[in-house]
């Protein structure tokens, strides 16, 4: 299968290193925004209670070396007491700084690549190939570029169409665990349909290049591109320096271009 990226920066055709994006970073603030579930409330606040407990009942008896065992404890239960009033009078709050910590864990940890199946997206094209004057690349999906490696999380490496959907995707916590599923960096509401859109996700930390702001590249073997296409508004002088140079070290890339025929009907040749 053929999957495309529309791109606005000429580097790729020199480095051949994609972009990955951190989820807060994407061109829809919607995306990845999980809606979040305590599936055991009660549970949850008694695994809380208990955490706060062990470790402040500790560090009472550590930095206070001359308070008795029997203060330190009743001011651990004062606190736990306290803990659970916040939690039945805030609840929402406590759902708050849940989500808070999942944005804040996936947008330190996860990097996003989406590509399209389709290279003749006219909107597509004017948003992200800076309107035409960029360039489309095509991929082949069977590369190994796009399957898992052997220590990805169970989140990375698989390769997937983005399901378009109006209901957020949810995060279910429970005592000590919050599992966050596939389908939240795979969902996207419907009115972005037209994008025809799969990606992939990886570790930040598994990219080849890290560059300033927060721009996290991976190298592409060359057998993996499989095509070019120049939008109809790219500098005329400058395709064939790009084309000979990328033909040197890949000769099997093919080169197109998109254009308006004479009907006004927009296609790639």
């Amino acid at each position: 299968m053929q999957l495309y990226k529309y791109m606005s920066h000429e580097d790729f055709l020199s480095n051949f290193k994609l972009r990955f994006t951190p989820p807060a970073e994407l061109n829809d603030p919607r995306e990845c925004v999980p809606e979040i579930h305590i599936k055991d409330p009660r549970g949850y606040l008694s695994n809380v209670i208990q955490r706060n407990f062990e470790s402040g009942y500790l560090h009472l008896l550590t930095e206070h070396p001359t308070m008795t065992p029997e203060e330190a404890l009743r001011r651990c239960i004062s606190a736990s007491e306290q803990i659970e009033q916040d939690y039945n009078d805030n609840n929402d709050v406590w759902v708050k700084r849940i989500f808070d910590k999942t944005m804040k864990v996936t947008n330190r940890n996860i990097a996003i690549l989406s590509l399209s199946e389709t290279p003749d997206n006219e909107l597509m094209w004017a948003h992200y190939a800076n309107s035409h004057q960029g360039y489309v690349v095509g991929f082949d999906s069977e590369s190994d570029f796009f399957k898992p490696r052997k220590d990805d999380p169970k989140t990375c490496g698989e390769l997937m169409p983005v399901q378009y959907s109006d209901t957020r995707p949810q995060v279910f916590v429970e005592p000590g665990k919050i599992d966050i599923p596939k389908e939240l960096f795979f969902t996207k509401t419907n009115r972005w349909s037209y994008e025809r859109e799969w990606r992939m996700v990886r570790m930040q930390s598994a990219a080849d290049d890290i560059l300033p702001a927060n721009i996290h590249l991976f190298k592409v073997p060359e057998l993996a591109v499989t095509s070019v296409i120049f939008g109809y508004k790219y500098p005329e002088s400058k395709k064939a320096g790009i084309e000979a140079a990328i033909k040197a070290v890949a000769p099997h890339i093919m080169f197109h271009n998109a254009t308006f025929n004479h009907k006004s009907e927009f296609v790639v040749s």
